[in-house]
C-alpha cells in the first residue's frame, strides 16, 4: 500500500503542488487545468488515506502527512535515479542527465566549463538554466536542480559549496569618455556619473551596491537596463558608466569599444561556486561534474582564462 502511494505521488502532480503550494502554479508548470490537478491530488489523498494539503485562510499548506510523504518521495526518487545511473555506468560509461541552474553573470563561462566536462562524459545530457540570483536561490530552496552555479552564496540555507572561479568586476566607460585613460581615479567619481545597473534580484547588482555602500558612495543618477549585454551597449552609446564582470566584456575590451577604469577599491572580486543543498543525494552525473571540476580546476581555469582574459585590460 505504501509503495502504491509513493508511485502515485511520482506519477501525479503532488510534488509540483507541494513545491509551489499552489494548485494554479502547479497547473501552469504542468500545462494542465487547475481542476485536473485538483482531481489528481484527491486521488493521491485517497491512496494515502489521509489529507496531504490543507487551507488555512486562503493559503495552502502541507499537512504532517503531506510533509512525510514529500520527504519519502524525494529520498526514494533520488535513490532510484542514482541506482539507475550507477547501473548504467557499470555497463560502460557515464550516462544520465544533469540539470544546472546558473546566475546570469556566469553565463559567459558556464558553457565552457560544461564543455570541458562533456569531453570526458559525452553521454551525459546536460541542461543549463540561466536566471538571476533571486530566482536561483528560490530554485535552491525548492531543490529544482542537480547543481547551481552562483556567487554570493546565501548564508541562511544549509548548502554544500565548492569554489570554482573568481569573478573580477571593473568600472567601464566608452572609449571617448573623459575618465578613460586616467590613473588612480577616486571611487567618488562614480557619484557624479549616470550609472547603468542590472535589475533588482541580480547578484551583480547586489555585489555592486554592497561595495558602494562599504565605501560610502551614493549614486546620484541611475538607469536600469536589465542585463549585461544591454548595459554594455548602453555604456558604448554614452548613456553612462557601469561595473561589469571581466568575463562579460572581454571582446569589447580587446577591440577598444569599452575601457576599464583604473579606479581605487577595484576590482570587486566574487567567487563563482558550485552549490547544492547540504543533505541532497547527488546523482552520479552531478557527483562526476563536481569531481571533474575540482580535480581539473587548474586546467579548467587556464582554458577559461585563455578564452576570456587573454586581452589586456585597458587601464
Amino acid at each position: 500500500m505504501l509503495a502504491d502511494v509513493i508511485l502515485s505521488a511520482r506519477n501525479l502532480k503532488g510534488a509540483c503542488v507541494a513545491r509551489h503550494l499552489s494548485y494554479t502554479r502547479a497547473a501552469e508548470e504542468k500545462h494542465l487545468t487547475q481542476p485536473a490537478v485538483s482531481i489528481q491530488i484527491k486521488q493521491l489523498e485517497e491512496h494515502a488515506g489521509l489529507p496531504l494539503f490543507e487551507y488555512i485562510g486562503k493559503k495552502l499548506y502541507l499537512t504532517d502527512a503531506g510533509r512525510e510523504l514529500q520527504q519519502a518521495c524525494e529520498d526514494m526518487f533520488a535513490r532510484l535515479d542514482s541506482l539507475e545511473m550507477a547501473l548504467t555506468q557499470m555497463k560502460g560509461g557515464m550516462h544520465g542527465s544533469l540539470k544546472i541552474a546558473t546566475v546570469t553573470s556566469a553565463k559567459y563561462f558556464a558553457p565552457h566549463l560544461i564543455g570541458e566536462f562533456n569531453r570526458s562524459y559525452p553521454d551525459v545530457d546536460i541542461s543549463l538554466v540561466v536566471i538571476n540570483r533571486d530566482r536561483v536561490v528560490q530554485r535552491l530552496i525548492n531543490n529544482e536542480d542537480d547543481l547551481v552555479l552562483m556567487a554570493q552564496v546565501p548564508k541562511d540555507i544549509k548548502l554544500k559549496v565548492y569554489p570554482v572561479l573568481d569573478n573580477p568586476m571593473f568600472p567601464v566607460v566608452a572609449a571617448e569618455h573623459p575618465l578613460a585613460g586616467q590613473k588612480r581615479i577616486p571611487i567618488t567619481a562614480l557619484a557624479k556619473e549616470r550609472f547603468l545597473t542590472r535589475e533588482k534580484g541580480s547578484g551583480s547588482r547586489k555585489a555592486i551596491e554592497d561595495h558602494l555602500r562599504e565605501n560610502n558612495i551614493t549614486l546620484s543618477r541611475t538607469m536600469e537596463l536589465g542585463d549585461s549585454e544591454t548595459i554594455k551597449q548602453g555604456v558604448m552609446a554614452g548613456l553612462g558608466v557601469s561595473i561589469l564582470s571581466r568575463f562579460s566584456m572581454a571582446l569589447e575590451l580587446a577591440t577598444g569599444c569599452l575601457v576599464s577604469l583604473d579606479m581605487e577599491t577595484f576590482p570587486i572580486v566574487r567567487t563563482w561556486c558550485l552549490v547544492h543543498p547540504r543533505d541532497k543525494r547527488l546523482s552520479p552525473a552531478a557527483q562526476a561534474f563536481i569531481d571533474y571540476t575540482l580535480e581539473h580546476d587548474e586546467q579548467v581555469r587556464q582554458v577559461i582564462n585563455n578564452r576570456f582574459l587573454g586581452a589586456e585590460l585597458t587601464v
